[in-house]
């Protein structure tokens, strides 16, 4: 039991140091040379006008966070139903239907009530 414990920490200290050794080659080995053209704030191609701190709608935070939420949904969502044969096999199968069930009702009402408050109209 403890020997696992040991491997898993030393891939955990591995992979550190190989971060770490990664950044470090990369500072050594890079070029150098700030000058103003190359410091200034890149916008595609176009010279930049104004400051950089814009101040952005709230629109875009709201959509920006019911689409991370929808993600999360996706997250838990394949998981469930790659293993829905194996709960149903060990007869539980309509306790995670259930539990699915409950749990996109949830995120419908919440998905409505961002409807209601016209979270996604942009005007």
């Amino acid at each position: 039991m403890h020997g696992s414990y040991v491997s898993v920490g030393v891939f955990f200290l591995l992979g550190i140091a190989f971060v770490a050794g990664t950044f470090a080659a990369s500072w050594l080995l890079r070029p150098h040379h700030p000058h103003r053209e190359k410091l200034a704030t890149y916008e595609c191609g176009e010279k930049p006008r104004g400051g950089a701190w814009v101040q952005f709608r709230i629109v875009f935070y709201c959509l920006a966070l019911s689409f991370v939420v929808f993600d999360v949904e996706v997250v838990y969502l394949i998981p469930w139903a790659v293993g829905l044969r194996e709960m149903d096999a060990a007869g539980g199968g309509w306790y995670a239907i259930g539990a699915m069930a409950l749990f996109l009702f949830i995120l419908l009402l919440g998905w409505l009530w961002e409807l209601k408050r016209k979270a996604y109209d942009w005007e």
